[in-house]
């Protein structure tokens, strides 16, 4: 993991998630690779993933997608999670990435590897759409506060 090594994406990390019971670092030096909150949020991370390709696309999916996109804006339960957009980006390349890789790797038929690759690729700009749905709509409530 690279993103402790840049302080504009690792201080987003030292909020305590919503659901954490365990010790907040005090600061960015006490927020190792190896924190609980960071296995914490790896665990979150490994849950989006696996919904990604096991759960049933139907409107509770749909609304879940949705609240992905909200729950990193002041938008969605504590004020003090805000992560912008540019992070969020990266970690939907991140996302990208990890199926891509998975998916290449897995020895499929070449027409279903495709097929798999392309239904993924319509699947992340869905949950882009829905991210950024999200950060335009922060903005515009701001500007009009």
């Amino acid at each position: 993991m690279k993103l402790h090594n840049y302080d504009a994406t690792w201080r987003h990390f030292l909020p305590r998630q919503s659901g954490y019971e365990g010790p907040v670092p005090q600061d960015m030096a006490e927020l190792t690779p190896d924190h609980p909150m960071i296995a914490y949020r790896k665990q979150h991370l490994a849950r989006y993933l696996a919904a990604l390709v096991t759960k049933p696309y139907d409107g509770k999916m749909v609304a879940y997608l949705d609240t992905v996109g909200k729950m990193h804006t002041p938008k969605a339960g504590a004020k003090e999670i805000n992560v912008p957009l540019v992070q969020m980006n990266a970690l939907l390349g991140f996302v990208a990435d990890a199926l891509t890789s998975t998916i290449l790797g897995l020895g499929l038929e070449r027409g279903k590897e495709v097929r798999t690759l392309r239904a993924i690729s319509k699947l992340l700009w869905l949950q882009n759409d829905f991210i950024n749905r999200h950060y335009r709509d922060a903005a515009v409530h701001e500007a009009a506060a």
